[in-house]
């Protein structure tokens, strides 16, 4: 799944290539779905598709609509709402399991100046890794940029003129820093960009670095202390020490565990990892600060292998991600 950011970015992109753009927002699930509420999707007839809602079925038959501009003939004015799953044939033909639905937002959008200016406020917050909003009447079509005293989450309100909105309150996208570039951290990398992640992996190590082999992973070499606390310091962020080596690790866990990352973890036994923490204790000022880092990295599910440890440890970033959304959305 393609991040909020990218789709909004794309659809920046497109607007200023003088396209017109649709965008569809999952408002609200029931049951069992194939993609979270909040969840953006782009399209664009010469570029198609940015994100998904829920990997192809859903997807082919809003195309279908737009192409053939049946969504534009019955409804004269734009945002519309559609909902998928309402019956059991549709529960069927778009594979929604368990009694699903999904509720979409359905906005189009021509190159004008507004909207321009609305997007590239947008994209310009999320590329500074703030939470950005959305504001979008249903009654008129208009549409602002929140960017105050917000909380991420996509919800429905009303006012007392009996308007309707909804606000659609974004994060940054997720990052993950690996420390040192090992078997274990290349395994990690190649299945994170797959779960929503922008991996970059940290060694000073140029024997290491030398035949690093992953595409779209952003390699750095020199001091973490600048780079973690200028690019990976905000919550949105997982910071992972896969070297196994006290002189790549430890050197990165000391600036890591002065962030707010959502998830920092350390690999290696539980001795490793206690006699790591006794050297930390002796350079980090908030010795607390080591309660939140998980050491051994990852879930105990039994895992050899470096593709088997990068599922575990990536299965407990994923829980804690989720549990991270759970509470920025209340």
């Amino acid at each position: 799944m393609q991040s909020n950011s990218y789709v909004i970015a794309s659809v920046l992109k497109w607007l200023q290539q003088g396209e017109q753009v649709w965008l569809c927002s999952i408002t609200s699930t029931w049951g069992s779905s194939p993609a979270p509420k909040g969840t953006l999707m782009a399209y664009c007839t010469k570029y198609g598709i940015a994100g998904t809602l829920s990997g192809g079925c859903i997807e082919e038959d809003l195309i279908e609509k737009m192409q053939q501009g049946t969504l534009l003939k019955a409804n004269e004015s734009f945002p519309i709402e559609l909902v998928y799953g309402g019956s059991k044939e549709q529960q069927a033909r778009f594979v929604l399991p368990c009694g699903g639905q999904l509720h979409l937002l359905v906005e189009y959008f021509t190159p004008d100046p507004l909207t321009l200016e609305h997007f590239t406020q947008l994209d310009g917050l999320l590329s500074k890794r703030e939470l950005v909003g959305r504001k979008i009447c249903l009654n008129s079509g208009n549409f602002s940029v929140l960017n105050k005293n917000i909380r991420r989450g996509i919800n429905r309100l009303a006012d007392n003129e009996q308007s309707v909105f909804i606000e659609h309150v974004m994060g940054p996208s997720y990052q993950m820093l690996l420390i040192g570039a090992s078997e274990v951290a290349r395994c990690v990398a190649q299945l994170a960009q797959s779960l929503d992640f922008d991996v970059s992996v940290w060694d000073h190590r140029e024997e290491f670095i030398r035949n690093w082999q992953v595409e779209h992973v952003t390699v750095y070499r020199d001091s973490p202390e600048k780079l973690i606390r200028e690019k990976f310091a905000d919550e949105n962020n997982a910071i992972i020490a896969l070297a196994h080596d006290p002189r790549v690790d430890d050197f990165a866990l000391v600036d890591a565990l002065m962030t707010k990352a959502f998830y920092i973890g350390a690999i290696g036994s539980k001795n490793t990892c206690r006699k790591r923490n006794e050297r930390l204790v002796n350079y980090i000022e908030d010795q607390k600060s080591l309660e939140k880092m998980h050491s051994p990295v990852g879930l105990d599910i039994g895992s050899k292998t470096p593709f088997e440890i990068a599922i575990s440890v990536l299965a407990h970033v994923i829980q804690k991600r989720s549990e991270l959304e759970k509470s920025l959305c209340k």
